[in-house]
């Protein structure tokens, strides 16, 4: 009997998290064919959605100062340089996820319970409550933010070098 695998967002948001997380230490020097082989065995991999995988990632690397914006605006309080880049990732994969995502339509509510399931997996329950903050005041804000993403076009990039 031939088995078809589903493909699952949640393992492929996971593994964005890593890729993310890695990208940023390893700047030219990452491979995505070379992390995929590496890091995660084939049972692992026939569960990625490659579409989904490679839009996000690729796009939060482009929208990092769109990215980094939102978390100033909405937790304005905090330094981005002290924040640590494993507490940021799910909220930026959710941000775009809401925000700008072309291959598929994500209900808020999933992607806002998806970044606090990888913040519960990576961070801690403060980092969790500020997500949350963050991420619902972008839900409730997305027509204005995506107009004054227009504005920010010269901001500084913190984590990716696109």
């Amino acid at each position: 009997m031939n088995q078809t695998i589903k493909k699952s967002r949640r393992k492929t948001r996971q593994c964005l998290f890593q890729a993310l997380y890695s990208c940023v230490f390893l700047k030219e020097k990452f491979d995505k064919q070379f992390f995929l082989e590496s890091f995660f065995d084939e049972w692992f991999e026939g569960f990625l959605d490659d579409e989904f995988f490679d839009e996000i990632f690729s796009w939060v690397q482009e929208k990092e100062k769109e990215l980094i914006y939102l978390v100033k605006k909405f937790a304005p309080k905090f330094d981005i340089w002290s924040m640590s880049l494993v507490n940021l990732i799910p909220v930026f994969i959710s941000s775009y996820e809401q925000l700008f995502l072309k291959c598929d339509t994500i209900p808020f509510k999933v992607s806002i319970d998806e970044a606090l399931e990888l913040t519960k997996i990576y961070s801690d329950d403060q980092w969790r409550i500020l997500a949350n903050w963050i991420l619902n005041s972008i839900k409730d804000n997305k027509e204005t933010l995506l107009k004054e993403f227009q504005d920010i076009k010269d901001a500084k990039t913190y984590f990716f070098n696109v």
